[in-house]
């Protein structure tokens, strides 16, 4: 059974995962949009970059990471839940970065 995780805890959880990141990463992701959803179901993701990543501005960038399938399938556990919030962010942010979604694979994300 899933643990109830409120919308302050998920992006403490966030903020969280952020802080983790390298300081140069830090600096490049605190430059866009990081936004909670509840849509993940419907896109069938714990996460999801939008934008046309680091090296162009024609698009605005944003970083959608969602609560609803992350607590589904980790809230049973709030150490596993943070792991993954965090992996997810990082996945995002290799998105942003230019990555495509096997080199993001290939970076262990």
């Amino acid at each position: 059974m899933n643990a109830h995780v409120n919308d302050d805890e998920f992006e403490t959880l966030i903020i969280r995962a952020i802080e983790r990141l390298p300081q140069q990463f830090q600096e490049v992701i605190n430059q866009i949009p990081v936004v909670i959803s509840d849509q993940g179901r419907e896109r069938h993701a714990y996460g999801l970059y939008q934008g046309d990543g680091i090296a162009r501005d024609n698009f605005p960038d944003r970083i959608i990471i969602f609560k609803d399938t992350l607590v589904r399938d980790f809230g049973h556990d709030r150490d596993l839940l943070a792991a993954q919030v965090e992996r997810t962010v990082r996945h995002e942010l290799g998105h942003h970065l230019g990555y495509d979604e096997g080199g993001v694979r290939d970076l262990g994300l």
